[in-house]
């Protein structure tokens, strides 16, 4: 009977384990995806104001140039 407890108690061990390692890829895969994507969207979002501002300063030099 002993041995049937420390034989469950090894099952419930390496299935806690398991569930451990798991948890640690998923949360470690998790935030480096996280990262890529918050990269993506300054990068997006920086190109954007970039083609604002020549926009803005083309502008300034159209209507100067009219003036």
């Amino acid at each position: 009977m002993a041995s049937a407890i420390l034989s469950s108690a090894k099952h419930g061990a390496y299935i806690a384990i398991g569930f451990y390692v798991a948890l640690v890829l998923l949360v470690s895969v998790g935030a480096q995806y996280q990262g890529a994507v918050e990269t993506s969207l300054q990068a997006s979002t920086l190109g954007h104001h970039q083609v604002s501002v020549v926009a803005a300063e083309q502008g300034a030099v159209k209507g100067a140039a009219g003036a």
